[in-house]
């Protein structure tokens, strides 16, 4: 049996035990090991792999993302800060420092932010003069990349090196844009044949299939905060943006647009001995294709803004240009379906092949296109009829059916490009001067006026204005040779004449409607013919005093329609970012 234990023998041991512990509780404790430093090192080795990662593997997109969610950040607090009737006299520094931060982070992370450049520059009109001044660049040459990186892209989408396919392959790229490169390349001669033929070949840069979801996240996500930073409709467009973008970064969609193009140009006979459009080579010619591979036909020729290699061909720049608005023109109101970077760089003259002293132009670069749905094209077609006819009541009409509540000599104006009215407006009193501050707030109250409806209003007028501008840009650097507009409408008078269903006699429509169809021809040939008069004898003056530069008829309506825009909506217009 165990041995026992008395009560007094327990309350002993108890006693000797508490005053041990008591004893022990004096004593000084061993310091606990602190945790913080190598949770430090832990999260600063994971931010760094991180990094590295990103940066050597995933070409640098998480980066790119947070570094504009940085910058974003800093210009809305910026804003909400500083932009107030206290600051009035600062609000000029403050869009300066925001439209700094911008053209920052579009240098710096380049390749598809380019193309946001511009998709931002479209917009940049309405906003103040600052951030017109940051998206001036974003149409000049990219940096290229290296040749180990165009023979990863073949090798990673075909299977191939550029020597296994071409005959000759230039490890220099002629030319570089945002989210590609051009190199010349010849083809494998064929029997019989001394040389290949010589092709250019477009490669895409390796790094924008990576950077493409976060930069377009990036895009949608600034343009959220533009809205809500300046209080102005802008986020309704970044889907619709966004998804022109994604097209335009697939070669095979490229590749497609071109020959639609050749297909629709083959059926236009106004045009399409005028007109080149260069081959594709793919699988159908026993070459490869491929999502950022690229083969065409090789075509020399000058940018169609470069007056002199123009001359020194023997063609009239007048010829040239007529045919670049005929062919947008043609694309917009006939076809519905349209190239919408009609830059110089992107359309090219050449002496035409078979007509001595006159010009052939060549269309090249067919990435971004959109197509008209046949409800919106007859809208347009009619619309610019109607500008001509002086029919207000069908032009206020179609701007209702497009969300747009704004004055229908502003309206016209808008759409043609140039000053026009359509009715008479009152002259209002003029109150006092505004503040920079308040003449802001005015603008943003009249923008969310006019777009009273932005889910109306069509997305393609984005691209079909921005079409317009560039056009106009065109042809003001060429001296304005041409009479834009009116090529314009006689090309949307054919699209609306097209577009028309049924018969349009007498027994069909009745008297009234026939005889308003008779009187707005005669109106449209008389509007045609007086815009036609003005341009001729701005045209003879120049010719007899040659003007200074920034003086042509182009330049002219540019600076009237500035002025009304300036003096009719409190809207500062001055987007010469097209002139490139």
């Amino acid at each position: 049996m165990p041995p026992r234990i008395s009560g007094q023998g327990v309350r002993f041991a108890f006693r000797e035990y508490t005053s041990a512990s008591a004893q022990a509780s004096t004593l000084p404790r061993a310091p606990k090991p602190r945790k913080w430093p190598a949770r430090v090192a832990v999260a600063a080795g994971l931010l760094g792999g991180g990094y590295a990662y990103d940066r050597n593997f995933n070409a640098s997109a998480v980066s790119r993302s947070l570094r504009t969610a940085y910058i974003g950040i800093l210009c809305t607090l910026d804003y909400k800060i500083n932009f107030s009737p206290r600051n009035a006299d600062k609000i000029e520094g403050l869009h300066q420092r925001v439209a700094d931060r911008l053209r920052y982070v579009i240098d710096t992370n380049q390749g598809l932010y380019l193309k946001l450049g511009q998709a931002l520059g479209l917009q940049a009109a309405l906003l103040p003069k600052p951030y017109r001044e940051a998206f001036g660049h974003v149409f000049d040459r990219a940096p290229s990349v290296p040749w180990a990186e165009v023979v990863e892209v073949f090798q990673n989408d075909l299977k191939l090196h550029p020597d296994d396919i071409f005959d000759y392959f230039s490890d220099e790229p002629l030319a570089s844009a945002s989210i590609a490169q051009v190199h010349r390349a010849s083809l494998a001669p064929k029997a019989g044949e001394a040389k290949g033929t010589i092709v250019a070949v477009k490669v895409q840069k390796p790094a924008i299939a990576k950077q493409m979801d976060w930069d377009l996240w990036s895009y949608r996500t600034l343009m959220y905060v533009a809205e809500k930073l300046f209080d102005m409709p802008m986020y309704f467009v970044a889907n619709y943006v966004s998804q022109q973008m994604r097209l335009e970064t697939s070669f095979r969609n490229e590749a497609n647009n071109a020959r639609r193009c050749a297909e629709l140009l083959a059926q236009t006979p106004e045009l399409r001995d005028d007109i080149y459009i260069p081959k594709v080579y793919g699988a159908a010619e026993g070459y490869p294709e491929s999502d950022r591979i690229m083969v065409m036909e090789w075509v020399d020729g000058c940018r169609l803004n470069d007056k002199e290699a123009m001359e020194a061909m023997g063609i009239k720049p007048r010829d040239a240009m007529d045919l670049a608005i005929a062919l947008n023109s043609a694309m917009t109101f006939s076809w519905g379906f349209v190239h919408c970077d009609p830059h110089p760089g992107n359309i090219l003259v050449r002496q035409h092949p078979t007509k001595k002293g006159k010009p052939q132009v060549v269309l090249i670069d067919h990435g971004l296109y959109i197509s008209l749905s046949k409800t919106f094209r007859e809208d347009y077609c009619t619309l610019w009829r109607s500008l001509f006819v002086l029919d207000v009541p069908k032009i206020e009409e179609i701007a209702r059916g497009w969300g747009i509540a704004v004055d229908a000599n502003m309206f016209a104006s808008a759409i043609l490009l140039r000053p026009f009215r359509v009715s008479q407006k009152k002259e209002e009193n003029p109150g006092p001067e505004l503040s920079q501050y308040e003449q802001q707030v005015e603008l943003k109250r009249r923008m969310r006026t006019m777009l009273e409806n932005e889910q109306l209003i069509p997305r393609e007028l984005i691209f079909l204005t921005r079409c317009q501008r560039m056009m106009q840009a065109n042809n003001q650097t060429l001296g304005s040779p041409s009479s834009r507009v009116n090529l314009s409408a006689k090309w949307a008078s054919i699209g609306y004449t097209r577009s028309l269903t049924g018969s349009r006699d007498l027994r069909s429509v009745g008297l009234w409607t026939w005889i308003k169809d008779r009187s707005n021809a005669v109106i449209f040939r008389f509007t045609l013919g007086a815009v036609d008069l003005a341009f001729w004898i701005t045209t003879v003056k120049q010719r007899l005093w040659p003007p200074a530069k920034g003086e042509g008829w182009e330049d002219k309506l540019q600076k009237q329609f500035e002025s009304m825009a300036r003096e009719e909506f409190g809207i500062e217009i001055d987007d010469k970012v097209f002139l490139g």
